[in-house]
C-alpha cells in the first residue's frame, strides 16, 4: 500500500520537494488571503491530466479555527477555451476534495491525478473553468516558516471553509484573469467544507461568492461513524484533529495502545487512505482493537464534532446538495437530518436537495453531473436560484434501465501509459 501511493506522488517527497518545503521569509507577517508563492505552469507530464488542460500551483495563507495564520497549498486547473465570462475573465471555481489521508504527503496537488480527477475538477476544466482545488491547511505544506508543525484539522467544516475561501482570495491575486464572481464545491469531507464556507458566508461575507455545492457531505462525522461501522478504529481519523482544537486532549479517549502505535506508524510512514485502509483490515482481521467503543461519549469529542459539523446554522446561499441514498460513507439519513435541522431553524435558507437512489458515494458526482454542472452555470449568469427549500429524488422513475444494471463504483484508477499500444 505504500508502495501503491508512493508510486502515483507527481513530484518527490513534499519534504523535499522546495515548493512544499521552503517558504519565503515573508510568510511570517503575512495576511490570510495572501499569495506566498506561484508556480505559474508546471510539468503537466508528471501528472495524469485531460490533454489540453495545464496546470499551476500556489502556496497561500490561510487560517486555522482558532484564526491562527498558517501556509497552505493548492493547484490551479486550466482550461484551454475558458467560458466567456465578464470583462473577459475566466469564471473561477474553488474545490474541496474528500478525505485523501491526514499527513502531508496525502495532498491532491502533489498526487498525479489531484485525487478526484474526472470525479469532479477534470469535468469542471473541461466545461471551460479555472479550478482552484485546496489541499487543506497541513496537507501538503507541512510546516510554518519557523519549522512549526502544520496539522490537518480533518472533519472540521470552518477550517476547511477558510482554506477554500483563502485559496479563492490568493488565486485571484496571483493571476487577475480569473473572475472575481466564484462558486465553491466539493465531496464528502469537502461536501462538508462547501456547507461549511456557506455557513461562514453568512457570519463573514466575501464579494463574489455565487453559492456552493455539497455533494455527499460529511456534516456530522460521529454519526457517520456510527452508521458505517467504524467505530472500532475510527478515533485514527480524527485524533490529531480533536487535539488541534484541544491541546489538553487524553488521545487515550480515542485510541487503544494498539491504536495509538497504529497511529505513530501511519504517521512515520506518512500512509494516507490506502495504508489507513491496510491497517484497519489488518487490525479487523487480528481482532485487534484500536478505538474504544465508547468514545463518542466523550465531552471533549462532542464539543469537537459540535465545532466541526455543519447543519442547523444559519447559511448564505444558494446551497446545491447532492446524496445518493444508497451511500455507505456518509449515510443518506445523517445529510437529511442536517438539510431538516437548517430548513426547520432557517426556512428561508436557499436550499435544493437532490436525492439519487441507487448510488453510492463517489459515484454521486457522475449521477447528478449534468445537474450540478448546469446549476453552476446558471450562477455565472446569474440566475435566481430557487428560493426557500426544495427537494427532488431522482431514481427508478428518471433512469432508463433498471437502476441494477448501472456500474456501481469507480472500478480503475489513472496510470501513465508507458507504451505506445496502451
Amino acid at each position: 500500500a505504500v508502495n501503491f501511493e508512493r508510486s502515483n506522488w507527481a513530484t518527490s517527497s513534499v519534504f523535499q520537494d522546495p515548493f512544499y518545503s521552503e517558504l519565503p521569509p515573508n510568510t511570517t507577517n503575512a495576511k490570510p488571503g495572501s499569495t506566498l508563492k506561484v508556480e505559474t505552469t508546471v510539468n503537466t507530464t508528471l501528472y495524469t491530466l485531460p490533454p489540453a488542460t495545464a496546470l499551476s500551483r500556489i502556496v497561500f495563507m490561510s487560517e486555522t479555527l482558532n484564526s491562527t495564520a498558517v501556509p497552505a497549498s493548492a493547484y490551479i486547473l486550466w482550461p484551454y477555451l475558458p467560458r466567456s465570462y465578464e470583462n473577459g475573465t475566466i469564471p473561477l471555481i474553488g474545490w474541496a476534495h474528500g478525505n485523501s489521508g491526514n499527513f502531508a504527503e496525502c495532498a491532491p496537488s502533489h498526487i498525479r491525478n489531484l485525487w478526484y480527477q474526472f470525479s469532479a475538477p477534470y469535468t469542471m476544466v473541461l466545461e471551460g473553468y479555472a479550478v482552484v482545488g485546496i489541499d487543506y491547511a497541513g496537507l501538503g505544506v507541512h510546516s510554518s516558516a519557523s519549522g512549526q508543525n502544520i496539522t490537518f484539522q480533518t472533519a472540521v467544516n470552518a477550517a476547511g471553509a477558510n482554506d477554500l475561501f483563502y485559496a479563492v482570495e490568493a488565486a485571484q491575486r496571483a493571476f487577475p484573469k480569473l473572475s472575481k464572481s466564484f462558486v465553491l464545491a466539493g465531496h464528502s469531507l469537502g461536501g462538508g467544507v462547501a456547507w461549511g464556507a456557506a455557513e461562514r458566508q453568512a457570519i463573514r461575507p466575501v464579494p463574489g461568492y455565487l453559492g456552493a455545492v455539497a455533494g455527499s457531505p460529511s456534516t456530522n462525522i460521529s454519526s457517520s461513524a456510527i452508521r458505517s461501522g467504524i467505530i472500532p478504529f475510527g478515533g485514527l481519523e480524527i485524533a490529531d484533529s480533536v487535539k488541534s482544537i484541544f491541546p489538553d486532549f487524553n488521545t487515550s479517549i480515542l485510541l487503544t495502545k494498539a491504536g495509538s502505535a497504529f497511529l505513530t506508524l501511519a504517521r512515520t510512514l506518512q500512509g494516507c487512505n490506502s495504508v489507513i485502509n491496510e491497517i484497519v483490515n489488518a487490525a479487523v482481521a487480528s481482532g485487534t482493537v484500536l478505538s474504544p467503543m465508547d468514545y463518542l461519549s466523550d465531552p471533549t469529542v462532542q464539543a469537537w464534532q459540535k465545532i466541526g459539523g455543519s447543519g442547523g446554522k444559519n447559511i448564505t446561499g444558494p446551497l446545491l446538495v447532492l446524496q445518493g441514498v444508497a451511500d455507505a460513507t456518509v449515510s443518506e439519513i445523517d445529510t437529511t437530518i442536517a438539510v431538516n435541522q437548517t430548513v426547520l431553524a432557517y426556512p428561508k435558507a436557499s436550499i435544493e436537495y437532490l436525492r439519487f437512489e441507487g448510488v453510492d458515494h463517489v459515484p454521486v458526482m457522475y449521477a447528478s453531473q449534468r445537474l450540478w454542472l448546469d446549476w453552476i452555470a446558471a450562477r455565472f449568469a446569474h440566475k435566481s436560484a430557487k428560493s426557500g427549500y426544495s427537494a427532488t429524488t431522482y431514481g427508478t422513475g428518471n433512469a432508463v434501465m433498471p437502476l441494477s444494471a448501472y456500474q456501481g463504483n469507480l472500478n480503475y484508477f489513472l496510470e501513465y501509459a508507458t507504451a505506445p499500444y496502451e
